[in-house]
């Protein structure tokens, strides 16, 4: 049995329970679209969790008003959790432990993780523990019914980064196309042991078929996605 329905992304991409999602974007603007995600969450009771850079909250939390939606009695009341991120993984990782601990603790009804990819660079937050803290959020997002969604913008993130954000995420939204089984995926389990040119493998042979441009080695995976819209729904 596929897991069932969690939420329909922007009102078009169908999101199951327990999916870790990359969604790749173009200008700062684009950040601040999952606000709905946040918010339809908040209205059915979820616990919400944003982590961002601190430059990004208060646009995030103005998104949230346009939906009726006050913040502040919410962050009181730790339904909405607002993070810039720690600089040390083992902080990180008891910190994220503990938030679906105390959503299974009040019985919410799922947990909501929107992640802003940047926020590492903001607190120094080591780059090479960045995808194996993906690890952890992996094994939680499988464990409680939840969804996790991390943002990349192209306008930033350099394409090593890019390629790992890819080969860790087996979903990706990218633009208009939900990539639902990401050719490129590797479990982040495995991914970590591997070293950077084992990873990167697969993507940089079909980043130089594409002459070494980003935004076409994109279309090109989104290609795939539209050529296999129903890849199996298992997380």
């Amino acid at each position: 049995m596929p897991p069932p329905l969690f939420t329909q992304l922007e009102g078009r991409f169908p999101i199951f329970a327990h999916e870790h999602v990359a969604v790749i974007y173009r200008e700062r603007a684009a950040a601040f679209r999952q606000a709905s995600f946040l918010a339809e969450g908040l209205k059915r009771g979820d616990l919400c969790h944003y982590l961002a850079p601190q430059t990004f909250h208060a646009e995030m939390l103005k998104g949230l008003r346009a939906f009726q939606l006050e913040s502040s009695p919410l962050v009181q009341s730790q339904t909405l959790r607002v993070h810039a991120g720690l600089s040390d993984f083992g902080a990180l990782r008891n910190y994220t432990q503990q938030v679906f601990a105390n959503a299974e603790r009040a019985g919410v009804p799922a947990v909501r993780w929107l992640e802003e990819g940047s926020w590492p660079q903001s607190v120094k937050f080591p780059a090479q523990q960045f995808f194996e803290f993906h690890a952890v959020l992996n094994y939680q997002v499988k464990h409680y019914p939840s969804v996790a969604l991390c943002q990349y913008s192209l306008d930033q993130i350099e394409p090593g980064r890019l390629f790992s954000a890819i080969a860790t995420h087996r979903h990706l939204l990218i633009g208009e196309t939900l990539v639902r089984d990401n050719p490129f995926y590797i479990p982040a389990e495995r991914f970590i042991p591997l070293n950077p040119s084992e990873r990167h493998r697969d993507l940089m042979s079909a980043f130089r078929e594409v002459g070494f441009d980003v935004e076409k080695l994109l279309v090109a995976i989104a290609a795939y996605g539209r050529l296999h819209p129903e890849s199996s729904q298992d997380a």
